[in-house]
């Protein structure tokens, strides 16, 4: 009776002693696809449901890092979500996600092995172990031909399918055409190239014309001062063909009322007007040259094309 005794009080004691760590971890269960027909490069994904008593809590540094297990398996993915704590347990879905790269040569049975992992609680660590799980490979095709026969044959590759391409054609073409009426629309508006000849762009054909006009060797003060005089002329006829008739110093007031874009550069029109009159009735070429320099007549030719290009 006194030995019964005994062996009862110990049992007892291993009972309290293994009951805490029974009573943490309350259940582990995995949930996995298929266990058949699997085939190199296939990705595998194991879903464990971790149910822990309150306060235990699953230690995230015990999760495996996603890594090469071996030759033939990836653990590409871990992925972990805390359910938190209901009616006393804590609940925990852990997603495994793995990669199979083995080439059977006929169907065989391949092992994920068990992962563990650990809950802890302040000092006290207790294991949790998510399952091995086994299932079998197939190969891709038979590699010996089991009988006589004749060879497999290759189907061939798919021909490309022809896309419509009206759509798109008359779309670049309406784009092209656009961009080219564009295009021509502002060189007649900025008179590039051939429309800047247009009679009614006078101002543009004198811009460029005197530049030109005004080159000269230097040391012929001569040449120079007949080229001036040319250029002058050339900005005059400019002013005739804008207004319809011949415009003189006197005439300025009602060409500005007539014209009156071109108000903006008065003072430098009556300045040039001022050395027309000492360049041709003064006989004061140098004088005319000071009062308008020739790189102030040639800004004042474009300043002028630029107005009759506003107006046009």
């Amino acid at each position: 009776m006194g030995r019964l005794a005994s062996i009862l009080a110990t049992l007892g004691l291993l009972a309290l002693t293994a009951s805490p760590a029974l009573a943490q971890l309350r259940e582990v269960e995995l949930y996995a696809p298929r266990a058949f027909g699997h085939v190199i490069g296939d990705t595998l994904t194991l879903t464990a449901e971790i149910t822990l008593d309150a306060p235990f809590v699953l230690d995230p540094a015990s999760l495996p890092p996603p890594r090469a297990l071996n030759y033939w398996l990836d653990l590409r993915e871990v992925r972990l979500d805390d359910h938190g704590v209901s009616e006393g347990a804590h609940r925990y879905t852990l997603d495994l996600v793995y990669q199979t790269f083995y080439a059977p040569l006929e169907p065989r049975r391949m092992t994920i092995p068990a992962v563990a992992l650990f809950a802890i609680e302040g000092e006290r660590r207790v294991p949790v172990a998510v399952p091995a799980w086994s299932f079998l490979m197939s190969p891709l095709r038979e590699i010996v031909a089991t009988g006589p026969g004749p060879a497999m044959q290759l189907r061939p590759d798919i021909p490309a399918r022809p896309l419509p391409t009206v759509g798109l054609v008359r779309g670049l073409a309406l784009a092209l055409g656009v961009a080219l009426l564009a295009g021509l629309l502002l060189a007649w508006q900025m008179g590039w190239g051939p429309f800047g000849r247009r009679r009614s762009r006078p101002f543009a054909r004198a811009a460029r014309a005197i530049p030109s006009t005004l080159a000269s060797p230097a040391g012929d003060p001569t040449l120079a001062a007949s080229r001036y005089g040319n250029a002058l002329q050339a900005l005059h006829r400019a002013f005739d063909a804008t207004d319809g008739k011949g415009v003189f110093a006197e005439d300025l007031p009602g060409f500005f009322e007539r014209h009156a874009a071109f108000r903006a550069a008065e003072a430098e029109v009556r300045r040039l007007f001022e050395a027309s009159r000492r360049a041709f009735f003064g006989a004061d070429p140098s004088g005319a040259q000071r009062e308008l320099p020739p790189d102030e007549l040639v800004a004042l030719s474009r300043r002028l094309r630029a107005v009759e290009r506003g107006t046009s």
